[in-house]
C-alpha cells in the first residue's frame, strides 16, 4: 500500500504493521457501516418507544431478555454448521429484508390502511391519531422493532468481534482495537447526522430512514468478503496462517462453558452488572425526554442529535486518551475507569434540582454511551482475547448475547416493578425528578456491584495468559543440578586425580566419600575397588602422614560404621593431635608438594588449635595451585576470620577460583561486611570483585541481597552483569528476601535507556551491537523479577526470545499486566517486533518525552 492518507490515519491510530492492511481496512470499513446502520435505526427506535406510555417501556426490553434465548439457540447453530463466511452473510442479508419488512409496516402499511377512507384535510388529523393509539396503548409493532434492533446490534458487534479474534493475535488486536473502534465512532457519527438531519430538516418521516440501512449493509456484506476471501490469520511480519474452522458450539454448551470457567463467570457477572445500570440510566432518560418532548418528529430528531453528539466526543476522546490509556495504564485501570466515574456522577441525581436534571441525565448517559463506545468497549473485547478459541466462541454467544439481554430485561423488571409499587407520576419537573431519585438507587447497588468486579477479573486475568506462554527451557545451572551432583562430581574427581599421586590423599578422600555414604556400588566399580583385587594404603597411612603399606578389603573397613567412629576418635585424639601439630611446621615447610597436599587436606579433620590454624594459613599461600584448593577445603570447614583475605586473594588465580567461592559461602551468614570492601575496592584485582557476587548470591540473606543492590547503584560495568545474576540467584532461591521498589525500579529504568542508546547508536543489525543488546536486555529481565514473580518474568523473556508471533504476543500482553507505566513505555519498544527504522523512531520519542 501506498505511504498515503489512509496508511498515515491506519498506523497514527492503530499503529497498523506489514501485512496487516488489507485486513485492518476491510474491518474498519465493516464496523463503520454495521454502526452507521444501527445508529441511524436507533433514534427511530427509541422515539418510537418513548412515544409510548411509560407503562409499556419495560415490555420491549423485558421482550429482548425473553427471547433472546431463542435467538441464541438459533444463532449457536448457525455458527456451529455453517462456515463462518457464510454465516455473516446469511445474517446481513436477513437483516436487509427485516428492515424493508418494517419499513413497509411501519410507512406503507399503517398509513395506506388509514388514509383510505379519509379525503378531506381532517384525515390528516385523524391519521395521527390513529397512529399515537397504535403507538401508545398497542406498540406490538413497536415493541417487536425494538426486539429485533437489540437482535441486530448484539448479532452484529457479536460477529465483528468474532472477525477480528478469527483474522489477529492478542497483541495485534491490543495494537488494532483503537483503530476499529475508531470505525466504529466514526460510523456512528455518520448515521446519527444522517438521521438528526434528515428529522430537524423534515426531509423524511422518521421511519422512512430505515430505507437508507440496507444500503449501508449491502456495503458491509462486501467488506465481510474481503475479509474471509482469503481465510488467512494475518501476521504482521511472517507469512499468514489458516483460520481455525468454527468451532462447534450449541446453547447450552456455551451456557456450560461460562460456568464450569471461574474467569468467564466473572466477566459475564461484570458485564452484567454494567448493562443493568446502563439499563436503569436509560429509564431515567426515558423518563426525562418524555417529559419535556411529546412530539415524535422533534423527539426523533433530539435523540439522533444527542446520539450525534455522544459520538462525537467519543471520538475526541478515543483519539486523545483512549489508546494512550490502555498503553500507559493498562487494563487494570482502564477496566475501573466507568463505573467509578459513572458511581459518582449517578450519585449526584440526590444533589440537584429540578432545573437541572435535563443537563444531569444528558450528562449521566452521555457519560455511560462515551465510555460504552470507547474505553469500555475496548477492554470488554481485549479481556476475552487471552480465553482459547474454542471456549471463546461458545462464551461470547452466551455472554454478548444472553447475559446482555437479561441484564437488560432485569433492569426493565426492577423499573416496571418500581413503576407499580412507588405508582410514578409523570405530570411534573419534581415528580419526574422524585422518579429519577428512585431509578437511581438500584442503578448505585449495579453500579457499585460492577466496580467490585472489575478488580475481581482483572485478578484473574493474567492466570489467563499463563496457559499460552510456559518456560522454554530452564537454565544451565538448573538443568546441571538436576541430573548431575555437581559437588559429587568434584569430589569423584578428586579420588580418581590423587590415586596415582599421593596413597594418603587417595585414601583420605575414599574415607570422606564413606562417610557421607556416598560410595555407592557403581562408584566401588568405576574407582576400581573390588573386594578380590584391592591393594589399598593400610590405616597406619591414614594416621601417619607419608607412612607406607597395604591393607587389603579396605572397602570392607570404611563401609564399616563402628570403624568410621574410631577413626573419628583417633582423629580427635589428643596425642594424635599434638604430635600431627609438631609435624605440620615441618611438612608446611617441605620441598615435596605431596607432603604438602597430604597436610592440607588433613588439616581439615583436625582441631583448630593455632598451630594448625597457622600452617593452614601458609598453605593457602602456597604456590602451588594443588596444594591451595585441599587447603581450601580445609579451610572451608574450620571457616577462620583471619584466613579470609588470603582465600580473597585465591579468587584472582582461574585455578582455584571455583573452589576459593565455595570455601568463602561456606562461612555462611556474618561474613558479608567482610566482603564488602573487596567488591568495592577497585585497587584489588577486577577477577575478585567479580567473584563477590556469587559469594554472596551462595549466601543468600537479606544483607547479602541490600549489598549487591547498592554496589548496582554504584554503575560499575565491569562486574555489574555478576551482580545482576547474583541478585536473580538470590531471588529465585530465597523467596523470603525482599528488594524495595524504590532501589530496584531506577536500576531497571537505567539499564533499559542503555539499551535504547545502544540501538540509536546502532539502527543497523551489527551482529555484535545485537549481542550486546541482548545481554543487556536479558540484564533488565533478570532485574526485573526483584519486583515480580520471577516465574511469570523468566516465561515472558523466554517467549519473547522464542520470537513467534503469538508467543510474543501473549508474552507483551502478559508483561502489561505486571509493569507500571513508565517501564512498559520504555521496555516494549525493544522487544516488539518492530522494522529498525519504527523502533529507533519510537525510542526517540519516548526519550525526548522522558
Amino acid at each position: 500500500m501506498a505511504d498515503g492518507r489512509i496508511e498515515r490515519f491506519f498506523k497514527r491510530h492503530g499503529d497498523v504493521r506489514g501485512r496487516e492492511y488489507r485486513a485492518s481496512l476491510a474491518l474498519f470499513g465493516f464496523f463503520f457501516l454495521i454502526t452507521a446502520a444501527f445508529y441511524i435505526i436507533k433514534p427511530v427506535k427509541e422515539s418510537l418507544l418513548i412515544g409510548a406510555r411509560p407503562a409499556w417501556w419495560p415490555y420491549a426490553d423485558l421482550a429482548t431478555a425473553l427471547l433472546i434465548g431463542f435467538v441464541v439457540a438459533l444463532n449457536a447453530r448457525l455458527l456451529d454448521r455453517l462456515p463462518r463466511r457464510t454465516y455473516l452473510t446469511a445474517s446481513i442479508l436477513f437483516f436487509i429484508a427485516s428492515l424493508g419488512a418494517f419499513w413497509y409496516v411501519f410507512d406503507v402499511h399503517w398509513r395506506g390502511q388509514i388514509q383510505t377512507p379519509v379525503a378531506d384535510s381532517s384525515g390528516v388529523l385523524f391519521l395521527l391519531w390513529a397512529q399515537t393509539v397504535i403507538e401508545s396503548r398497542f406498540p406490538v409493532i413497536v415493541i417487536a422493532f425494538c426486539f429485533w434492533a437489540d437482535v441486530f446490534i448484539a448479532m452484529s458487534v457479536t460477529q465483528y468481534w468474532i472477525a477480528v479474534n478469527d483474522v489477529f493475535n492478542p497483541h495485534q488486536a491490543k495494537r488494532l482495537v483503537g483503530l476499529f473502534v475508531m470505525g466504529g465512532l466514526l460510523g456512528g457519527i455518520a448515521g446519527s447526522l444522517v438521521a438528526a438531519l434528515t428529522t430537524f430538516a423534515k426531509v423524511i418521516r422518521p421511519e422512512n430512514l430505515l430505507l437508507i440501512c440496507p444500503f449501508l449493509l449491502v456495503l458491509a456484506l462486501v467488506t465481510v468478503n474481503v475479509v474471509y476471501s482469503g481465510r488467512l490469520k494475518v501476521d504482521a511480519g511472517a507469512g499468514d496462517s489458516r483460520i481455525a474452522p468454527a468451532s462447534r458450539v450449541g446453547y447450552l454448551e456455551s451456557f456450560r462453558t461460562v460456568k464450569k470457567n471461574g474467569y468467564l463467570l466473572l466477566l459475564a457477572s461484570m458485564l452484567f452488572s454494567a448493562i443493568a445500570a446502563g439499563t436503569l440510566i436509560n429509564y431515567q432518560f426515558k423518563t426525562v425526554v418524555a417529559r419535556l418532548m411529546p412530539e415524535k418528529d422533534v423527539r426523533t430528531a433530539f435523540i439522533a442529535g444527542f446520539f450525534l453528539v455522544v459520538l462525537v466526543v467519543s471520538t475526541f476522546f478515543h483519539a486523545a486518551t483512549s489508546g494512550r490509556f490502555l498503553k500507559s495504564y493498562g487494563i487494570r485501570w482502564a477496566i475501573s475507569l466507568a463505573p467509578a466515574l459513572l458511581l459518582l456522577g449517578s450519585a449526584s441525581v440526590f444533589a440537584i434540582p429540578a432545573g437541572l436534571l435535563m443537563a444531569w441525565v444528558l450528562a449521566v448517559r452521555g457519560g455511560d454511551k462515551l465510555f460504552d463506545n470507547t474505553l469500555s468497549q475496548s477492554v470488554r473485547e481485549l479481556l476475552y482475547v487471552p480465553v482459547p478459541a474454542d471456549i471463546k466462541y461458545k462464551a461470547k454467544v452466551f455472554i454478548d448475547m444472553f447475559v446482555n439481554k437479561f441484564a437488560t430485561g432485569l433492569g426493565a423488571g426492577i423499573f416496571l416493578v418500581l413503576q407499580a409499587v412507588r405508582h410514578f407520576d409523570y405530570r411534573g419537573d419534581d415528580q419526574t425528578l422524585a422518579i429519577v431519585r428512585e431509578i437511581g438507587v438500584p442503578t448505585l447497588a449495579f453500579l457499585a456491584l460492577w466496580l467490585v468486579l472489575t478488580r475481581l477479573v482483572y485478578r484473574r486475568y493474567p492466570d489467563v495468559l499463563k496457559p499460552e506462554i510456559r518456560r522454554r527451557w530452564v537454565g544451565a545451572e538448573t538443568a546441571i543440578a538436576a541430573h548431575v551432583d555437581v559437588d559429587m562430581t568434584m569430589k569423584v574427581f578428586n579420588t580418581i586425580q590423587s590415586r596415582e599421586r599421593s596413597t594418603t590423599i587417595y585414601l583420605m578422600n575414599l574415607f570422606d566419600l564413606v562417610s557421607h555414604n556416598e560410595l555407592t556400588p557403581d562408584l566401588k566399580e568405576l574407582l576400581g575397588i573390588k573386594r578380590d583385587e584391592i591393594m589399598a594404603q593400610g590405616m597406619d597411612a591414614l594416621l601417619d602422614v607419608g607412612g607406607t603399606g597395604f591393607f587389603p578389603g579396605i572397602e570392607e573397613v570404611v563401609d564399616d560404621p563402628d570403624i568410621r567412629r574410631e577413626i573419628d576418635l583417633i582423629f580427635l585424639l589428643p596425642a594424635y593431635q599434638e604430635i600431627m601439630a609438631k609435624r605440620l611446621g615441618e611438612i608446611v615447610a617441605s620441598a615435596s608438594e605431596v607432603d604438602r597436599i597430604e597436610a592440607a587436606k588433613i588439616i581439615g579433620r583436625m582441631v583448630p588449635n593455632a598451630p594448625t590454624l597457622e600452617a593452614l594459613g601458609r598453605l593457602l599461600r602456597d604456590p602451588s595451585a594443588e596444594v591451595v584448593l585441599y587447603a581450601l577445603e580445609s579451610a572451608a570447614v574450620h571457616r577462620r576470620p583471619e584466613h579470609v583475605p588470603a582465600i580473597l586473594a585465591q579468587l584472582a588465580n582461574p585455578m582455584t577460583r571455583a573452589e576459593a567461592r565455595t570455601a568463602l559461602a561456606a562461612y555462611g551468614p556474618g561474613i558479608e561486611d567482610t566482603l564488602l570492601p573487596a567488591l568495592r575496592d577497585e585497587s584489588l584485582s577486577p577477577d575478585i570483585a567479580r567473584a563477590v557476587p556469587e559469594i554472596l548470591a551462595r549466601i543468600g540473606t537479606q544483607r547479602a541481597a541490600d549489598i549487591l543492590v547498592g554496589e548496582l547503584a554504584r554503575h560499575r560495568e565491569a562486574i555489574e552483569p555478576a551482580v545482576v545474576d547474583a541478585l536473580f540467584r538470590i531471588r529465585c532461591e530465597r523467596p523470603e528476601v525482599r528488594f524495595r521498589k524504590k532501589d530496584v525500579k531506577p536500576e531497571v529504568l537505567r539499564l533499559i535507556r542503555n539499551c535504547c542508546d545502544l540501538v540509536l547508536a546502532s539502527p543497523g543489525s551489527a551482529e555484535g551491537a545485537a549481542a550486546v543488546l541482548s545481554l543487556r536486555v536479558k540484564r533488565v529481565f533478570d532485574l526485573l523479577t526483584l519486583l515480580h514473580p520471577p516465574d511469570d518474568i523468566v516465561m515472558a523473556y523466554q517467549n519473547i526470545l522464542q520470537g513467534t508471533p503469538r508467543s510474543v504476543d501473549y508474552a507483551l500482553e502478559h508483561l502489561d499486566t505486571m509493569l507500571d507505566r513508565e517501564l512498559k513505555t520504555l521496555l516494549f519498544p525493544l522487544v516488539e517486533d518492530l522494522p529498525a527504522a519504527d523502533r529507533a523512531a519510537r525510542l526517540r520519542r519516548v526519550l525526548r518525552l522522558k
